[in-house]
Formats: C-alpha cells, structure tokens, sequence
C-alpha cells in the first residue's frame, strides 16, 4: 500500500474548511442516491436463509405483514433494507 500525503501551504482555515465541506456534502449526497437506486432484492430462499427460518416461517411473517414482500410478475421479492429493519423490531425487546 502506497501512502500519500497531502501538503497544504499559504492557505487560511477560513478559506479551505468551507471547500472540503462543501466538497464532503456532494459526495453524501450521490452516495444517498447511489444507494437508493442500488435497492437490493432478495429471492424467498435467499430472505429465509439471511433470516435462518424455513420458507414456511417467512410466508407467515409475509402473511402477518411482519416483513413486506413484493410480487414481481409471478415471483415474490423482499427488500433486503427491509428485512434488516424488520430483524431490528423483532429483536428489540419491551420494557
């Protein structure tokens, strides 16, 4: 691994902190979008086995509206960002 340094001279903070800001917030903000047009989807198999419960399980969580699922066409597909949340809730305990 090559390791680079950057030198700055004859520069203020004044002037170069609002520059890498500004430069800081463009990137956040493509790579927001990057990844809302990046949705993964996962088939039935796939979700039952991020989840480690049978095909059967996940139709009842479907079916209960625990974990939302999406038909596309004949194929049933699940968010893979959904499913995290949902393992989130489940796993969060009452007090």
């Amino acid at each position: 691994m090559v390791k680079q340094i950057l030198q700055i001279e004859n520069t203020n903070s004044s002037e170069f902190i609002p520059q890498i800001m500004n430069q800081l917030r463009l990137v956040l903000k493509e790579n927001k979008n990057h990844n809302k047009e990046e949705e993964i989807l996962l088939t039935r198999e796939e979700t039952a086995n991020m989840l480690s419960i049978s095909l059967v399980t996940l139709w009842k969580y479907t079916k209960d509206g625990v974990i939302p699922a999406y038909r596309i066409g004949s194929k049933v597909r699940y968010k893979r960002s959904e499913i995290l949340l949902a393992l989130k809730q489940m796993n969060q305990f009452e007090d």
